[in-house]
């Protein structure tokens, strides 16, 4: 077999059994060798990769900055002119910001693309006989795979069997209801939307399950002949990052605007024409943060990466942002806030006879979609299934001989909207035919045969044991006298036989309790919404330490019942939500998000996708549908709750970084406005050459940059954090920047005037304020590591990127002022040992008026 032999088969139109002749397959799979080879022949079932930035067009991408285009055209103007020194520097300027840039755009590449190693899907697929989970890049044409609800169609397909099979084709046909599925053969002339007997690589399953053998793979899918025709990538750019990007064109605007009034103050007040064209084109883009855009992307990739490391992933670069905005997580309670190790507790057959109590058991097997995938000896299925299947030993029930024993006819899998599962199914030894439900028990209660009185004992019985925090599901059954009878219809449970309950117990986490009262300190509340019953839900919130009163606990039946204004107002103080539905669950992320909340909601099912995409981060355990997990922001693979809190932490810490960076790169732009601007006003020689202001821009303030990204500290941790993609300076960042800039110029110019006035030669009095402003400029990155807390009350040595980039900055300055060939291109000359003093002084004090300016934005 080869690949020509069947891409131009129309398979739509063929039986499954001439679908199969034709694959030279069989129902019960492909052996592991054949796949094998077969896998040679076609290759892996993945898509071609989209167009990746290579590290040459990164790198060239660098020089594309206008900012860069007018720092290249002035150096071009300096070689022109026969100023070789100043080329030199601008030059060697150029070079070295786009190396810098290169650098952080690259590992930001690198850090999204490992995130793909994190995440693999699976298929169930026969091989052998036997079922089991594989790689879909594995998939071979001629596998046979399941697929149920939930899932994501891992190839395309042809129905072998199904049961009110629904899937979702948008992706492919943009058809926006799911499309009815069959097995029959459609018209050879059916378009694409109008094939209903295959399903298609990327489209998901909304309703029922099935069997299908796989008729093409990877890029000869019609997902991949989509994606053959993208011929360019074009990386997103997140709103953050449009943010940034506006904030520094109309920054730049205002700069050129500025320098452009400093160079004709120049021309005015006598200055050389040439020495002011070139400190204006320094000062606008030394002034200008043409570096933020790429310097935010590498503190979200670190984000990305920490939050990896807690084994939580985030799908979005922006999420890692917006997950330090979080002010309410809305959380299921299985799974996140419990272990989801749901085991057996309690069989209640109302007769407790031993024999009632196997048909209980005997039913909810039959009911449950459960596989034994016999290679690795192990159950695939729902975790509460499974767990019924395992624990039914303990009865003395094997899951393969209630199998033997009965055939199934007919079966609905479980939803969250009906609640119950069912199945229809001939016992073969008395050959009577049975609809078995298994579900939620007030549901199944509520249609049974019983009389009012015994349906009202029951259900205390049922309340009772989910208020003890049982998970409670009940078994009903039906004999029907035609095995054909369809149980797919409106109401399958009227006058059933209510056989009896089955509960598990899911133990809660032990460290969810202290992980809400983390979260509680960091501003963001937790609310339970849930789906099981009231009283489940109650007794594991005492567990876990919520302190609630019976007002702050409401049902979705309560919700119906609401109108929208009173839902509004009750809102804020509800802590849990029982027994609602997908519906409701998006109705309440909607109603915080108005409520000015950023929403975190966790989910798992189909159903659960609408909420998960209307949250602001929708958050899905690792265990999760495709469905879910497509429409999230952040998987936790270990379902548990404490890692949600962390990736909030970690966002905090992404939020603080960015506010660090912004804050510093922004300093400076008031103290060489003010410096120059004043000398000129004075009618004083420029302070800082244009050579001297690059050099404190590229070679001091890049590297404690670049530092600052790294940086582990959280100071975000009280109240509702700034949300910086909607309000990139919040009122905290003004004030320090006004306050720092200020202070800073002042004084540097106060020093610089009264020097000059003094008498002391003018090289040397640069070479001193040129130090001064750019050692300040480095020392100042170790008080920005906290905008909160003092310099003085943490460790500001303790971030090792930090400590070097400033370290190898006060190198790099040393060479500035004292080694002779660079004396002679900066323009600067050797400091004596008391000048150097009071550069430290200057720095000094800088520092002090810094950190008086965080003390003043604490107690204001």
């Amino acid at each position: 077999m080869n690949s020509l032999e069947i891409s131009n088969k129309k398979f739509w139109s063929f039986s499954a059994e001439k679908t199969l002749n034709l694959l030279e397959a069989e129902k019960n799979g492909l052996s592991e060798k054949e796949a094998t080879k077969r896998l040679e022949i076609f290759g892996p079932n993945s898509l071609p990769e989209n167009k990746r930035f290579t590290k040459f067009s990164i790198l060239l991408s660098q020089f594309k900055s206008p900012l860069i285009f007018i720092l290249f055209i002035a150096g071009i103007v300096t070689v022109f002119l026969k100023e070789y020194n100043d080329s030199l520097v601008i030059f060697s300027a150029v070079v070295i910001n786009s190396f810098l840039g290169f650098y952080q755009e690259n590992k930001a590449e690198n850090a999204l693309l490992s995130l793909k190693t994190y995440l693999k899907e699976k298929t169930l697929v026969l091989r052998g006989e036997k079922e089991i989970e594989k790689d879909t890049s594995s998939l071979v044409p001629g596998d046979i795979i399941k697929i149920y609800s939930g899932n994501r169609i891992p190839a395309d397909a042809k129905i072998i069997s199904e049961n009110n099979l629904l899937v979702d084709e948008a992706i492919i046909t943009g058809e926006s209801l799911p499309v009815k599925k069959s097995s029959k053969p459609d018209n050879s002339r059916a378009i694409l939307s109008e094939r209903s007997s295959i399903v298609l690589s990327g489209t998901l399953v909304v309703d029922g399950f099935g069997t299908a053998v796989i008729i093409s793979t990877g890029a000869k899918t019609e997902l991949g002949r989509i994606a053959s025709l993208v011929k360019n990538f074009e990386k997103e750019e997140t709103p953050l990052q449009k943010s940034v990007k506006e904030f520094t064109i109309k920054l730049g605007i205002i700069i050129v605007a500025i320098t452009s009034v400093l160079f004709g103050m120049g021309i005015y007040f006598g200055q050389d024409v040439f020495e002011m064209f070139i400190t204006s084109v320094a000062v606008a883009v030394s002034t200008i943060p043409e570096g933020l855009p790429i310097a935010l992307t590498v503190i979200l990739a670190v984000g990305v990466e920490r939050i990896a490391k807690k084994k939580g992933i985030v799908r979005k670069l922006l999420a890692s942002e917006t997950l330090g905005s979080a002010t309410i997580i809305l959380t299921d309670k299985t799974g996140t806030l419990t272990e989801a190790e749901t085991k057996l507790s309690k069989v209640i057959s109302f007769s407790n006879k031993i024999s009632d109590k196997r048909k209980l058991i005997t039913t909810a097997i039959l009911s449950s979609d459960v596989v034994i995938e016999e290679l690795e000896n192990r159950l695939i299925g729902r975790p509460l299934e499974t767990s019924l299947v395992r624990e039914a030993r303990r009865f003395k029930i094997s899951f393969s001989k209630v199998h033997q024993d009965n055939q199934i006819l007919d079966k609905i899998p479980f939803n969250s909207k009906r609640k119950f599962s069912a199945v229809m199914f001939s016992n073969q030894k008395n050959k009577k035919s049975f609809i078995g439900f298994f579900g939620a028990p007030d549901i199944l209660l509520k249609e049974s045969n019983l009389s009012p009185k015994k349906k009202l004992l029951i259900l205390e019985k049922i309340n009772n044991l989910a208020y003890s925090g049982e998970k409670v599901l009940g078994v009903s059954l039906k004999e029907v006298k035609n095995s054909h009878l369809l149980i797919n219809k409106k109401n399958p449970t009227k006058n059933s036989e209510f056989i009896g309950l089955i509960s598990f117990r899911d133990p809660v986490r032990k460290n969810v309790k202290s992980s809400i009262k983390k979260a509680l300190s960091l501003g963001v509340k937790t609310v339970i919404v849930t789906g099981d019953h009231v009283g489940t839900a109650e007794s594991v919130a005492k567990e876990i330490g919520f302190i609630f009163k019976k007002e702050m606990v409401l049902t979705g039946s309560e919700m119906e019942k609401m109108n929208i204004d009173k839902l509004r107002k009750i809102l804020p103080d509800i802590k849990i939500f029982a027994r609602v539905t997908p519906e409701q669950k998006l109705l309440i992320a909607k109603m915080y998000k108005e409520l000015g909340e950023v929403v975190a909601m966790t989910g798992d099912g189909v159903n659960d996708a609408p909420a998960l995409k209307e949250a602001d981060i929708g958050v899905v355990v690792g265990s999760g549908t495709e469905v879910a997990k497509g429409a999230s922001d952040l998987i936790i693979l270990d379902n548990n709750f404490q890692t949600i809190v962390s990736a909030i932490e970690e966002g905090r810490k992404t939020l603080s970084n960015i506010k660090k960076v912004i804050v510093y790169l922004l300093s400076d732009v008031v103290d060489e406005l003010f410096l120059i601007g004043g000398a000129l006003l004075t009618g004083l020689a420029i302070p800082l050459n244009a050579l001297q202001i690059l050099w404190v821009n590229f070679f001091s303030d890049s590297f404690p940059a670049i530092g600052l990204a790294f940086e582990n500290r959280s100071e975000e941790s009280k109240g509702k954090p700034s949300h910086l993609s909607k309000d990139l300076l919040d009122e905290e960042m003004k004030f320090l920047i006004l306050i720092m800039g200020i202070s800073t110029s002042f004084l540097l110019f106060v020093i610089y005037y009264s020097l000059i006035k003094l008498g002391f030669e003018l090289v040397l009095v640069r070479s001193f304020i040129f130090a001064s402003f750019a050692l300040y400029s480095l020392i100042l990155a170790f008080a920005l590591r906290s905008l909160k807390t003092s310099i003085f009350q943490y460790n500001f040595f303790s971030n090792s990127y930090l400590t070097s980039g400033v370290g190898f900055g006060f190198f790099l300055m040393g060479l500035a002022i004292y080694y002779p060939p660079l004396q002679n291109l900066l323009g600067t000359v050797a400091l004596p040992p008391l000048w150097v003093l009071g550069v430290l002084s200057i720095c000094f004090f800088n520092i002090l008026s810094v950190e008086f300016g965080k003390y003043l934005y604490r107690n204001k």
